[in-house]
């Protein structure tokens, strides 16, 4: 019985002995099975979940239509230009090598750099950016596999180098690098949106059904407080000025005293926006807001300020200028040419150092540094543009002995141009600093204001009477002191000039034969409506500022007075700025061909609308007598007893719609982009670009009715 049952349990054979490994594998085999499935579902499952999302599914960003900036005058000083950019798949070419070699036979460049591209481990690369469409359709004809291309948007600036400095530019990319475009880019870019494609095994792209409705925000544009016909004035004398000296450069700003707007900010050298590459960082330096010097004898007005408000000199207080030579206990002021006793007003006019340092010795180193801050020195504007620089002002406690003399006349203080003319608006509008604005407004892309600047008045400075009194001392200045070469036939100026020696890196003391000259003053003297400052650095010769720089403000506000009846106008060539009298066969702003080749309202062809359904930004700016009279009134934030001009106003930037009036679209074909763009602004037709050069084809056809706010499609090409 025993030995029976020990049959039973022994194995049944080899049979069960493969059959019992068998299961043994089975097991084993599901749970390899097991883990692994929950080492994918679980534990590597977000990694592995982004493999595939990278593999199946490809994405691309679609950029904005970065918004406008306009002129106070709604002229546009931006453009986008639609461009084809070409691309790569690299999963989806066969032949890399043969690709390469098509690549640089139309592009140029190494083989090995293509080659690289081509067969990068990625869904997309960037061949080149931005091609020129002859470029583009060259290299669409070979049909290359896996090479496609993109349509991007490439920011233009149709004046060139006229306002380069403020405007600025973006790269590449879009995104601004300098000036009011890069201050203002979070505004001007708008929204970025991404479209999605699945990605087939072979790498072929579908669109996702979410594809359709993407559809990215527009960025918002920007209305500056410039004039463009202001500047156009402003950059063609400081141009000649820096030429006719033979400096190394130059500024000149125009301000609305009171209310702080910057009409026109020129800088000397300048460059082109549309290809930076051909020059230097140093001409694309906006110098009135990143560069600092001595003022010189501008800053003698301060002084006067600062002792005639404390009571530490009144215009009847006399100074012994010592034939030229004065020394005090610390230093020796020296005068270019000797005086011998002159009143507080003649110091001034005949810009004595001798008798300033005695002044600013009366006033004392705390009076004299509370009045420079007071007036804007040694503090940033906050003017939204870049890379501004404070200037230097040392507090008291860190003068020498000698501070309180050469601070008085200008040296140990470095400003910038900006600081500077805001000073002077100071003694123009009665004695109130503002806050210097070069924005005015913000527009959706649509044309609605969303936001108006408003006028700042950082402090009362001096008292109205302080204030009053200066500006008639600035007025004998031009016409019997330093500053006769600033007077101007057919109004009144007052200005002070400023001769200042440079201090160059690695040179003890002051560079020998090297001056900053400047002049900066108002018209007209007894009713200031702006301010003008010129600044020219090294010019040849002894650089006194009367003989170098008023001349310059002199020429500038000649041409502002003369008014609208000479119809200044930019010539055509964008490397060029140059204003051409109507007399002599030029058109007025805002058309590139003469009135009688326009279809529509000669009165509306020479101002810019930007149309919306239920407002207008209209312009304003320089009325008939040819000065800017926009000023400050109670409800724009003005305080206390600030002086406005005679019957002065501030017109509002919103005003009624315009007529919906239809009328003959113009021939545009033939034209320069510029040429378009004008006609297009003028009649308040929205202008879309396609390629660049001049317009070969047109839609609307020519001759067509167009209302204001129609869209006109034009198609340019080089060729």
């Amino acid at each position: 019985m025993a030995s029976r049952t020990a049959r039973q349990d022994a194995p049944a054979g080899p049979h069960g002995r493969r059959l019992r490994a068998a299961l043994v594998c089975g097991l084993a085999i599901w749970g390899f099975v097991a883990v692994r499935l929950v080492l994918i579902q679980i534990v590597h499952a977000p990694r592995l979940a982004g493999y595939a999302e990278r593999q199946q599914v490809a994405e691309t960003s679609v950029a904005s239509e970065r918004g406008t900036i306009y002129d106070r005058n709604l002229v546009p000083l931006t453009d986008n230009l639609t461009v084809p950019s070409a691309c790569a798949y690299p999963r989806e070419i066969d032949s890399p090598r043969d690709v390469a070699r098509g690549l640089r036979k139309v592009l140029g460049g190494s083989l090995s750099d293509h080659l690289a591209k081509v067969t990068a481990d990625r869904n997309f690369v960037w061949i080149e950016r931005q091609l020129a469409p002859e470029v583009a359709d060259r290299l669409a004809a070979l049909d290359l596999p896996g090479i496609g291309f993109i349509n991007e948007s490439k920011r233009i600036y149709p004046f060139g180098r006229q306002l380069c400095h403020v405007i600025g530019m973006t790269d590449v990319d879009g995104r601004g690098i300098s000036g009011v475009e890069c201050e203002m880019d979070r505004l001007l870019t708008g929204s970025e949106e991404t479209v999605y494609h699945f990605l087939d095994s072979a790498g072929r792209r579908t669109p996702t059904p979410a594809c359709t409705k993407i559809v990215p925000k527009d960025g918002m544009s920007v209305v500056l407080t410039i004039d463009l016909d202001l500047q156009g004035i402003a950059e063609v004398e400081l141009e000649r000025g820096v030429r006719e000296n033979g400096a190394k450069g130059g500024i000149v700003i125009i301000q609305n005293p009171w209310t702080g707007e910057i009409l026109a900010m020129a800088n000397e050298p300048t460059f082109d926006p549309n290809c930076p590459g051909r020059y230097s960082v140093e001409c694309q330096k906006n110098r009135a807001v990143t560069d600092q010097y001595e003022p010189g004898s501008t800053f003698k007005v301060i002084t006067a300020c600062a002792a005639l408000s404390t009571g530490a000199a009144d215009m009847g207080s006399v100074y012994y200028a010592g034939q030229g030579l004065v020394r005090f206990e610390s230093c020796t002021i020296h005068d270019v040419t000797p005086h011998g006793w002159l009143d507080l007003p003649w110091v001034l006019v005949l810009s004595s150092n001798t008798g300033a340092a005695q002044i600013a010795e009366a006033v004392g180193k705390v009076g004299l540094y509370s009045f420079a801050r007071d007036f804007g020195f040694g503090c940033l504007t906050g003017i939204a543009l870049p890379g501004e620089v404070r200037g230097m002002l040392r507090e008291p406690s860190e003068w020498s002995r000698r501070s309180v003399y050469t601070i008085g006349i200008g040296q140990e203080i470095a400003v910038t141009a900006l600081q500077l003319v805001g000073a002077y608006s100071v003694v123009a509008n009665g004695g109130y600093l503002m806050d210097p604005q070069i924005t005015k407004a913000v527009l959706e892309d649509d044309g609605r204001v969303v936001e108006r600047a408003r006028w700042n008045v950082v402090r009362q400075v001096v008292d109205p009477a302080v204030a009053t009194t200066v500006q008639e001392i600035l007025h004998d200045v031009t016409e019997v002191g330093t500053g006769r070469n600033a007077r101007v036939e057919g109004t009144t100026v007052a200005g002070k000039t400023g001769t200042a020696q440079k201090v160059v890196p690695g040179i003890r003391g002051f560079a020998p034969g090297k001056f900053v000259s400047s002049f900066v003053g108002f018209a007209p003297a007894d009713d200031p409506q702006l301010v003008c400052l010129v600044v020219i650095d090294e010019p040849e010769g002894r650089g006194l500022g009367g003989e170098v720089a008023a001349p310059v403000f002199a020429r500038i506000i000649e041409r502002i007075v003369r008014g609208p009846q000479h119809d200044y106008v930019l010539a055509d060539d964008v490397n060029r700025v140059e204003l051409v009298p109507a007399s002599k066969g030029g058109t007025p702003r805002g058309l590139g061909v003469p009135l009688a080749s326009a279809h529509f309202d000669a009165q509306r062809a020479v101002e810019t609308w930007s149309r919306t359904e239920t407002e207008i930004v209209t312009a304003d700016g320089i009325p008939e007598d040819g000065i800017a009279s926009a000023a400050v009134d109670e409800g724009e934030g003005v305080r206390g007893s600030a002086r406005l001009p005679t019957g002065a106003t501030l017109p509002p930037i919103v005003s009624p719609p315009l007529s919906d009036e239809p009328f003959e679209l113009p021939d545009l074909r033939g034209m320069s982009l510029r040429q378009a763009r004008r006609i297009a602004a003028a009649g308040g037709l929205a202008l879309t670009i396609e390629g660049s050069g001049t317009v070969k084809d047109q839609s609307p056809r020519p001759g067509a009715n167009v209302r204001p706010g129609d869209r006109v499609v034009a198609r340019c090409s080089s060729g």
